[in-house]
């Protein structure tokens, strides 16, 4: 397929909405950031979700953060050089106004991390 027909296609795309931006794979090993955690973060109140996030948006190890339904009422991803780093986020985000407790999870292997495979598998 020649750039002009992608370029157009992708143009198209964003023109309806659907791709929103782009963004770059890291290799955060290749950065000495080895260590991943799930925080699942429970808060006082429900209706203080909206200023936890902001917050959590502060802390650059953060990288993604979800409201959620069941046990927690957010649930993010941290990325840490190593245990010690990844205690300093914790208790940064403990100490987060509203925030009531954490649990962390910690990744042992990332096996899949593809925020492209539902539209490949889409055709457009």
């Amino acid at each position: 397929v020649s750039a002009g027909t992608i370029h157009v296609r992708v143009k198209k795309m964003e023109d309806a909405g659907i791709i929103l931006g782009s963004s770059l794979n890291i290799d955060y090993g290749k950065l000495d950031y080895h260590f991943t955690a799930f925080i699942g973060i429970l808060l006082t109140k429900s209706n203080r979700t909206q200023e936890v996030l902001k917050e959590l948006s502060i802390i650059p190890n953060v990288i993604e953060a979800s409201v959620i339904s069941g046990k927690y009422n957010i649930f993010c991803k941290v990325r840490a050089k190593n245990t010690e780093d990844a205690k300093r986020i914790i208790y940064q985000i403990d100490d987060i106004q509203d925030v009531m407790r954490t649990e962390s999870m910690i990744s042992m292997e990332e096996y899949l991390s593809d925020k492209n495979r539902l539209i490949n598998a889409i055709s457009i």
